[in-house]
């Protein structure tokens, strides 16, 4: 099994993430879904260390759309 691009696991999460209202069950399955992905242990640890510290549903969304655009070169922040 190969690893996945960074920016493939934010498309595959964004659509669902961007339908759910509360942030502990975003949260939550973001992290489920990051730790089922064989993707590189750094850039695992980002994502986990960088969810983890997101209290808002706002920001969780944002943080999953500046993710996309940054792996895109298009971030907003850097």
């Amino acid at each position: 099994m190969s690893k996945f691009p960074i920016k493939s696991i934010f498309e595959q999460i964004a659509e669902q993430v961007f339908t759910m209202r509360n942030p502990v069950q975003a949260k939550q399955f973001i992290t489920e879904f990051v730790n089922g992905k064989d993707i590189n242990d750094e850039d695992k640890k980002l994502i986990l260390r960088n969810i983890s510290s997101i209290k808002t549903m706002d920001k969780i969304q944002s943080y999953i759309c500046n993710s996309l655009l940054r792996y895109e070169g298009l971030s907003v922040n850097k």
